[in-house]
């Protein structure tokens, strides 16, 4: 009977393009579009997390300008304070079942946020999440 001879295949190609390819995708993706409008957002220690998808945001910078956008912030657009309820009432038609947040820059004066939380109020936008950057509690890492 003939003896069987081995057979050994080099794994070392394949190992190459597979580091090469995430390597690639590593590089090339981004995972968050960026920002349109940059807020400094205040603190809290409230663990609620906001939902990704279906949301409506409107967000006031430190100069009190009010934008809204969705959440892919593909769709942002400057709104003037006069114009705030009827931009709302048509954002929300555009999606009836979209979740409002509101995010407000930490340095920006009452005066724009309580403006914001009336336009609100008479569209009959009353549940509405407030975006906010989670402060740690003493002695707990960051990591």
């Amino acid at each position: 009977m003939a003896k069987r001879i081995g057979i050994k295949i080099d794994m070392t190609p394949m190992v190459d393009v597979a580091f090469l390819l995430l390597i690639f995708f590593m590089t090339t993706t981004t995972f968050k579009p960026p920002e349109r409008v940059s807020v400094a957002l205040p603190g809290s220690k409230s663990e609620i997390h906001i939902p990704e998808t279906n949301t409506i945001i409107l967000t006031v910078n430190k100069d009190g300008e009010i934008f809204i956008s969705d959440e892919n912030l593909s769709q942002t657009q400057q709104v003037l304070k006069e114009d705030l309820n009827s931009a709302i009432m048509t954002w929300r038609a555009k999606s009836p079942a979209a979740i409002v947040v509101f995010k407000g820059d930490k340095e920006v004066n009452y005066g724009s946020v309580a403006d914001v939380m009336n336009s609100l109020a008479e569209t009959k936008t009353l549940r509405f999440n407030l975006m906010t950057d989670l402060k740690k509690k003493e002695g707990e890492s960051g990591e």
